[in-house]
């Protein structure tokens, strides 16, 4: 009994933020393991789709990711499903596209004011 119980993982549900979520992307904390997570597969039309129920307020499945134990891996979460979601949205806010005719603000993140300063200096 007390051999099950060393080798048990705690789990934690906890809700954050879209700002929170981009800025542990950007600060480069996620990664896929290419072992099992498929490719990125999701049309422009999904992708649009989803961030319109994000902005719609409806409820989205989690994202589960897994924080990684070893010594050179501090800080960083294994993403093990949510992958289509997780692009579709770093997607949007990088302005890679828009939905329904209008980009994100990146004035609405400080994360993302540091994106308009880089790109209004090369226009």
């Amino acid at each position: 009994m007390i051999e099950a119980q060393k080798g048990r993982q705690d789990l934690t549900v906890k809700g954050e933020s879209v700002e929170r979520v981009f800025g542990n992307y950007q600060a480069r904390q996620y990664m896929v393991n290419r072992r099992y997570q498929r490719k990125l597969v999701w049309t422009l039309d999904e992708k649009r789709r989803f961030i319109d129920s994000l902005r719609s307020g409806f409820p989205v499945p989690i994202v589960l990711l897994a924080e990684r134990k070893g010594a050179s891996d501090h800080g960083l979460f294994e993403i093990i499903d949510g992958m289509q979601r997780l692009n579709a949205i770093f997607g949007y806010i990088e302005n890679e596209y828009a939905v329904d005719d209008m980009f994100f603000d990146l004035n609405t993140m400080a994360e993302t004011k540091e994106i308009l300063k880089k790109t209004s200096r090369i226009w």
